[in-house]
């Protein structure tokens, strides 16, 4: 899901959508907002943001965050039908992560050639934003460390005994977790808790 108005774009995924969301603000500015404190599950009193970070506004290419999906957290189902809200499902091979992205870009024309070439084979949007920037929301498939997939794996069974304390069991709890480049990429991974 994704909104866009005069100053801001708003990004928020299918499953961490009504408690987590992704801000890149017209000044440059992002966030991470933290959830309402209704799903704040960690010790301590949640703070506003769980992360902040500047990109440049004027630059011709920003590349703020991704989003990792690996292989061992994608699920095939037949999933419920919804409300027909523009939804596009990513295609993904077996054994394969897949992996969203969003740009910022002022180039003219615009870079599609480059981004299929550097194996972004799905947008998502593509959108003039009022500043003359484009917002490319693409996804590909990437590759994902071994070791990795394993520190993934302890810590699931890290947080699991904890979650069995709580008073109400959560309906589908999910890690998320994230590390930065040495450009400032944000790279943030989605893991399922439960099986």
């Amino acid at each position: 899901m994704w909104k866009s108005d005069a100053s801001d774009v708003y990004l928020a995924g299918r499953t961490l959508g009504g408690c987590l969301k992704a801000s890149l603000h017209q000044s440059g500015r992002c966030h991470i907002r933290a959830p309402d404190q209704q799903f704040w599950r960690s010790t301590g009193t949640p703070s506003s943001f769980l992360d902040t970070w500047k990109i440049n506004p004027e630059g011709q290419y920003e590349f703020p965050f991704g989003i990792i999906i690996p292989a061992s957290e994608l699920r095939c189902s037949r999933w419920a039908k919804h409300k027909d809200k523009g939804t596009i499902w990513i295609p993904a091979k077996a054994d394969s992560s897949v992996e969203i992205a969003v740009f910022l870009t002022r180039a003219e024309p615009r870079p599609v050639e480059a981004l299929a070439s550097a194996g972004w084979t799905t947008t998502v949007v593509l959108e003039r934003l009022p500043d003359g920037r484009d917002l490319w929301v693409v996804a590909g498939e990437t590759t994902f460390p071994e070791d990795r997939k394993i520190e993934i794996e302890k810590l699931k069974e890290h947080v699991r005994p904890q979650l069995a304390l709580l008073p109400t069991q959560p309906e589908n709890p999910r890690l998320l977790l994230v590390s930065t480049d040495a450009k400032g990429t944000r790279r943030f991974v989605e893991a399922a808790v439960l099986q």
